[in-house]
């Protein structure tokens, strides 16, 4: 392979928002509000994650699974006093509130889209915590705070999920520059979070994906999908393996990528932008012993590039 020379962003003097100075970006997002004295214990048989217990402020990660294994909804759960949260992919909110409304069976418990009362703004920066007044520390923790809640991302990064006017008022007052979609898709890719669509899709696995550690807790009882998640784990490893990968030259979305040693190709599934570099996600194929360490070389349409880590891999698992 030709060696691979990199072009840092910092290096050069070009900043790039949300990875280079602290900024906030505003997130299309769709909301399912779900209520009732059985909430928890409802939305614990459906999902992947354990929210039977669940106190208020707690917030999870989780993945909405059909037989199979395949995603039919991910997103990210507040618990508060009254209710539960679901903030999704604006895409899949009204199905998702379609289908758990449809399993209620004895419990008492209601599912509603409610996503044109909702906002969603990210705020993003270097180092291991930005600063906003009000925001929890430990990661994933939620407060409430008005109009709306403050979530403390476990990147660091904080989460304002409120009214249209509570989130302008929390913003005005933060006097933060604003960030733009092209901004949010760099700092997503080299942050390794899977997005839906170009990543969490049909007939990709959470394990390949390195959702596990943030999304699933493997002690928890029956859902959708559990089958699937504990014979992969119990029986033997993904073929391939979710990493951001970093380049000096540009990077598409289908690229080829070629490992070094392994006839199997793999492919881009996001990039973009990084300074003047390129960062990248990609399903890379994975060798007899499964490793991919970070560091290693890989050439992308017949490119180099080397792999930044892979996602997922240092995180521990809940449940394990």
């Amino acid at each position: 392979m030709t060696p691979l020379l990199l072009v840092g962003n910092r290096e050069t003097g070009v900043m790039t928002r949300l990875i280079d100075e602290v900024a906030v970006v505003r997130r299309a997002a769709g909301v399912v509000r779900v209520a009732g004295p059985d909430r928890l214990t409802y939305l614990h048989s459906l999902l992947s994650q354990d929210l039977e217990g669940a106190a208020p402020g707690a917030v999870a990660d989780f993945l909405y699974l059909d037989a199979k294994g395949n995603p039919k909804a991910a997103g990210r759960a507040l618990v508060r006093a009254a209710d539960v949260l679901l903030v999704t992919p604006p895409e899949v909110a009204g199905d998702l509130a379609a289908a758990l409304a449809s399993f209620t069976f004895l419990l008492d418990a209601t599912a509603a889209d409610v996503t044109e009362d909702w906002v969603l703004a990210s705020v993003r920066g270097p180092g291991p915590q930005v600063d906003v007044p009000g925001a929890p520390t430990q990661p994933l923790t939620a407060a409430a705070d008005g109009g709306g809640l403050l979530v403390r991302d476990r990147s660091g990064g904080v989460d304002l999920v409120g009214e249209a006017g509570w989130v302008d008022r929390r913003l005005a007052a933060l006097g933060l520059p604003e960030a733009d979609a092209a901004d949010w898709e760099a700092w997503r890719i080299g942050a390794g979070e899977p997005a839906w669509g170009p990543e969490i899709a049909a007939g990709r696995r959470p394990q390949e994906l390195g959702l596990l550690p943030t999304h699933v807790h493997l002690r928890k009882g029956c859902y959708p999908g559990q089958e699937s998640i504990a014979k992969v784990r119990n029986l033997g490893r993904p073929r391939r393996a979710l990493a951001v990968l970093e380049s000096s030259e540009a990077v598409s979305a289908g690229d080829p990528v070629e490992v070094e040693g392994l006839h199997r190709v793999g492919e881009v599934t996001s990039a973009a932008p990084e300074g003047q570099a390129w960062v990248a996600l990609a399903l890379l194929p994975l060798g007899p012993d499964g490793a991919l360490p970070p560091g290693a070389l890989v050439s992308v349409g017949g490119e180099p590039a080397r792999v930044r880590r892979v996602v997922g891999a240092d995180l521990p698992q809940p449940g394990a």
